[in-house]
């Protein structure tokens, strides 16, 4: 019966396709704000592709693991082309109707040209566009966020969009949604957004709480009783259970924490309390209530689009279809005492008789993963039809080292190749470069960083607004695990949201219970500290022959090199000499160790202190990057203040890359006695 409904809408719709007015600029920002489209089912030939930099190595499929885990992910296009003499590089190129949804880069450079329906109509500076200096295209509909740019303005085409750029060297996503021949599309120009500037303005201004006005009222934790807006009524909770009438759209509901417990404390209570929704007989939603308002697990406040965490409560602004009625209810793992969350009120409307999706969220929490060999996290695994609308990501990370290189793979309806190919996770969640530092935006952010760097708990959010996935059979969401750090183990915790017809499933296990999912905080990392060391990057360059020389991080290598880090000399040719200055509190014999970096490209180096050799060559040649521990080299006289240490190249073995290069990792001075 739900099909059949599904086909006649269907067969209505291109009936009168010619009636309804085109899908145009203003029609499409208004979708951020009016979001019942989201439920709707997706009409045949409705889709969201995605074109990024993907490491092409990976086209040869999971048959080859090498090449399907491959990392290489900037500089990677369609094709290359020639337009008045110059280089352009193309992007994407797809057939209309349809609309750019998203754009992303870690380093937008150069010029952006749009071509639409065989017209260039828009030419412009792609560094700009992201920051949102672009005139009429203010944040949050574009902006730099933790290095990562951002760009959501709806780029709609009628024929065909070919979108390319001058910069050979890019990291991108580009997001695009194409719908039914016969759709109706307003191609896009940029004299338009001078023309609707004041509906972008407004739509800039109140992103961020582009709710509607009576679900800001959920905010509210005393006792006054929000006025939501004809056609809609307020729905009070009964021992902790909202039940929703037949015929009902949740347009956001409320959960209240109240006072009583420190933050941690509340975190912890939260983590054994499960949000639990019904439509009809169906349960569509059994996820951790932090895990489902993309809170962390410190309950990190933030506002998003469809999602607002305060330090006394929580609201959700998804919009629910329930036909045949429903219920939204907590479920407490455990006595929690006086402190117990409350589901306060919801808002209803009437639904109406169209075919509805019903909301979902998918819970799965993978403990203990090994990040070798690579693999996949499994997000979602959906029968269809319905729509992908975004997910939520808990990570626990043993590591300060970056954990995030994996991409998204979005298979949708039995693809032979996933139609969505990222080219990273923090690229997926809109920042870049391993960047820790928490931000918040409406359709995407990052919550909490334990830090330092990248270690410890890690949580984030992204929604998926115009660039939703709609699919007819199946979508499957895979992200990978990639770590720079072999031989850890992390710990992943998903939320897929999501719409689907009455019936489908997740394609995910159960829920595991409070103990089995609860997930410790781990201590601070420790850092390696050589007791009186000398650290080879704290040493005052004198003089350099040839080459160049830098601090470099060691980090990903953790407890291996003092401090972390270690003096990097490169480039440099067989001759080249490198002296730094060696303090000496106090004149006498001291007994000289030595520790260096070894790797594949590094060369062999005798070193000279006071112009005596400081034993014999060393050879910093390993098949891997490595430690060389502490060698000795030998009892020498030293003048207080500044002696000359020199580091002459003097070749590298046999087995060696081309490089030369060569890492002072410290130096200890032993006074002899």
């Amino acid at each position: 019966m739900w099909m059949r409904g599904l086909v006649m809408s269907w067969c209505l719709c291109l009936a009168v396709a010619q009636q309804v007015p085109p899908l145009d600029l203003p029609a499409l920002l208004q979708r951020y704000v009016d979001t019942d489209w989201m439920w709707a089912p997706p009409v045949p030939g409705e889709r969201c592709l995605q074109f990024s930099s993907f490491d092409r190595r990976s086209l040869a499929g999971p048959a080859d693991p090498v090449a399907w885990y491959a990392n290489d992910d900037r500089g990677h296009y369609l094709r290359r082309e020639t337009r008045d003499g110059r280089p352009e590089f193309v992007l994407a190129d797809v057939e209309g109707p349809g609309c750019v949804a998203r754009i992303w880069s870690a380093n937008p450079a150069g010029t952006l040209h749009f071509d639409i329906d065989g017209q260039r109509v828009w030419s412009v500076d792609f560094a700009a566009l992201c920051a949102g200096r672009v005139e009429h295209v203010p944040p949050p509909l574009a902006a730099m966020r933790a290095q990562g740019g951002n760009v959501y303005l709806p780029v709609p085409f009628q024929r065909r969009l070919v979108l390319s750029a001058t910069d050979a060297k890019l990291y991108y996503h580009v997001d695009v949604v194409t719908w039914p021949v016969g759709t109706p599309v307003t191609s896009f120009s940029p004299d338009r957004l001078g023309t609707e500037w004041p509906m972008v303005r407004e739509l800039a201004a109140n992103f961020p709480q582009a709710r509607p006005a009576y679900d800001h009222d959920l905010l509210l934790v005393d006792d006054r009783t929000p006025q939501p807006p004809a056609g809609t009524r307020r729905v009070g909770a009964r021992n902790d259970v909202l039940v929703v009438p037949r015929g009902s759209l949740v347009t956001g509901f409320r959960v209240d924490l109240g006072p009583g417990l420190t933050p941690a404390e509340r975190a912890e209570v939260l983590a054994m309390v499960l949000l639990v929704v019904r439509c009809g007989d169906e349960q569509t939603v059994r996820v951790p209530l932090p895990d489902f308002f993309a809170a962390g697990p410190d309950w990190v406040p933030h506002d998003s689009r469809f999602l607002t965490v305060t330090a006394d409560g929580a609201s959700c602004a998804f919009p629910m279809p329930m036909p045949d009625g429903g219920e939204i209810r907590l479920e407490c793992e455990a006595e929690l005492g006086a402190f117990r969350p409350r589901l306060r009120h919801a808002f209803v409307r009437e639904l109406g008789a169209a075919p509805a999706l019903r909301f979902r969220a998918s819970y799965h929490l993978q403990k203990g993963q090994p990040t070798r060999p690579f693999g996949d996290h499994l997000v979602l695994d959906a029968s269809g039809p319905g729509r992908f609308v975004g997910m939520g990501l808990v990570i626990r990370n043993p590591s300060r080292t970056w954990w995030g290189e994996g991409d998204e793979k979005i298979t949708v309806d039995g693809e032979a190749f996933p139609s969505w190919f990222g080219t990273g996770t923090e690229d997926y969640f809109g920042f870049a470069w391993c960047d820790p530092t928490p931000f918040v935006a409406p359709l995407h952010g990052q919550v909490q960083c334990d830090g330092p760097r990248n270690h410890g708990f890690s949580a984030m959010y992204r929604f998926h607004g115009l660039d939703s996935v709609p699919f007819q059979r199946s979508l499957r969401f895979d992200l990978e695990r990639w770590h720079w750090v072999e031989r850890l183990q992390v710990d992943y915790a998903t939320v897929a949201f999501w719409y689907g017809a009455p019936g489908v499933r997740g394609g995910l296990p159960p829920v595991p219970s409070y103990a089995e999912r609860e997930l410790a905080k781990l201590p601070p990392p420790k850092t390696l500290a050589v007791e009186g060391a000398l650290e080879g990057e704290t040493l005052r360059v004198l003089r350099c022959s040839g080459g160049a020389h830098a601090v470099q991080d060691l980090a990903f290598f953790e407890g291996q090199f003092s401090q972390d880090q270690h003096l990097w000399w490169r480039d440099g040719k067989v001759g080249d000499e490198l002296v730094l200055a060696l303090p000496v509190a106090t004149a006498g014999r001291y007994r000289v160790r030595a520790a260096f970096v070894r790797a594949e490209d590094f060369g062999i180096v005798q070193l000279t202190l006071a112009a005596v050799p400081l034993g014999q060559p060393f050879d910093g040649y390993a098949d891997q990057i490595s430690a060389s521990g502490e060698l000795s080299c030998g009892e020498f006289e030293l003048a207080a203040g500044d002696n000359e240490l020199s580091l002459r190249i003097v070749g590298k073995h046999t087995n060696a890359r081309p490089g030369h290069m060569v890492g002072l990792d410290y130096l200890l001075l032993e006074p002899v006695r």
